[in-house]
């Protein structure tokens, strides 16, 4: 551990490039592109393997030619020279992270990987370049200010992907390191490392730290596609699928006869609504369908009455018959409407229902199996349930026709 002690100061080996002329923007609208590139321990996004051999990849994201690698002396000597004697980072290149992509607003340019100059400080941190021909465009910024790390050591360059992730116009990048823990209590263990950076309409990339730090902390698998989730990559395109899933299930799969009606309802706190179907009948019932995981997913509830706290995540079907009733909470849970609680309360004997002295029907009262009075079962209810917020499932005659709700849906 003595050579982590005598590690300098500060780097030093960042690159500052002389100030470049003012770089053209290719006017012309870009394709975003998105690589995975995963990594030669096997490690990283299962779902990328394969991926360097796609029309796109070759198209957007190929490696350098074999002409490209014959200019790559006089191209480093020119960085060298813009750097005061070191490479673009201070490091050797790596080569199997390096990418020519095509991305907006800058066009086709070339994302550099740099192994850190361990000769100058056994923590130094990896360094991501981008340079269009041969001008350094930027250096992105590293996770701390001198791009040295505290207590780890750089292992490889994991993944990278390039795309629009908040769907601002403008393309964005995704990395994923590795490194070694070499002291601390983790010290021996191997950790992996999420960087988001936004890019802007002037072709900069900001390094979101918070948003970076957060993934990595609540990810127990680092791959490319789990920190696409985690920022909800593709939710817009999610959009239009439920919409198109909700429309081709009523024109298909829905009882339309056995209907009275059709309404969306916002259970959960997302931009997916519930389709409600409205039984002709007690005995039809109302059906809740929702959409998830790219397809709708059915929940029959007894009876037709039932009421909602609106992107609480909970619904409640309270209904009976002839001194039988009920409650059953469901929500939202994976996907899947689930029952997470559930009261009964009635006559003993409904053939012979018993009053008390004001006249009311003497009920029994169980909550989640468990026998108690009236007021204990509604605060039982209530804690789970808050009925202060609960609004009821749908108006009387407020509901459209098969017709109408598919019309609703495909504007």
């Amino acid at each position: 551990m003595l050579w982590v002690m005598l590690m300098l100061a500060a780097c030093g080996t960042g690159f500052e490039a002389e100030k470049a002329e003012e770089i053209k923007i290719n006017s012309l609208p870009q394709e975003s592109t998105e690589l995975h590139i995963k990594s030669d321990t096997g490690e990283g996004n299962p779902e990328d393997s394969g991926i360097q051999d796609s029309p796109e990849f070759e198209a957007e994201g190929q490696k350098p030619s074999k002409s490209q690698e014959e200019n790559k002396e006089a191209e480093e000597s020119q960085m060298q020279g813009a750097v005061s004697g070191k490479t673009a980072a201070g490091g050797k290149q790596i080569e199997d992270q390096t990418f020519q992509v095509t991305l907006t607003p800058l066009g086709k340019v070339t994302f550099a990987s740099y192994e850190p100059d361990l000769s100058q400080n056994p923590l130094a941190d990896v360094d991501f370049v981008i340079r269009q021909d041969k001008t350094v465009l930027q250096k992105l910024p590293g996770v701390t200010a001198d791009n040295c790390r505290s207590s780890e050591q750089f292992n490889q360059v994991e993944a990278v992907s390039f795309l629009d992730y908040n769907d601002d116009g403008f393309d964005d990048i995704i990395t994923i390191c590795s490194y070694h823990m070499v002291s601390g209590p983790d010290a021996g263990t191997r950790r992996s490392e999420i960087r988001y950076y936004s890019g802007s309409e002037k072709g900069r990339f900001s390094y979101e730290e918070q948003m970076s730090a957060d993934a990595t902390e609540a990810l127990d698998v680092i791959t490319i596609q789990s920190a696409k989730d985690f920022i909800g990559v593709g939710r817009k395109a999610a959009a239009e699928d439920w919409r198109q899933a909700y429309v081709e299930y009523l024109r298909t799969d829905s009882d339309v006869e056995g209907q009275e009606g059709y309404v969306l309802i916002y259970l959960d706190n997302d931009d997916i609504p519930e389709l409600v179907e409205i039984g002709v009948s007690e005995a039809d019932g109302c059906r809740i369908v929702n959409f998830s995981k790219g397809k709708v997913h059915k929940t029959q509830l007894n009876r037709l009455y039932f009421s909602y706290i609106e992107r609480g995540n909970l619904l409640c079907n309270s209904e009976g018959l002839m001194d039988c009733y009920y409650d059953r909470v469901y929500s939202l849970i994976d996907g899947e409407m689930t029952l997470i609680a559930s009261g009964d309360y009635g006559a003993e004997d409904n053939s012979r229902v018993q009053f008390d002295e004001e006249g009311n029907p003497i009920y029994q009262y169980v909550w989640n199996g468990v026998k108690m009075s009236k007021e204990e079962y509604e605060r039982a209810l209530n804690s789970v349930y808050d009925l202060s917020r609960a609004r009821d499932g749908y108006a009387w005659n407020g509901w459209y026709s098969v017709d109408e709700m598919i019309q609703v849906l495909e504007n």
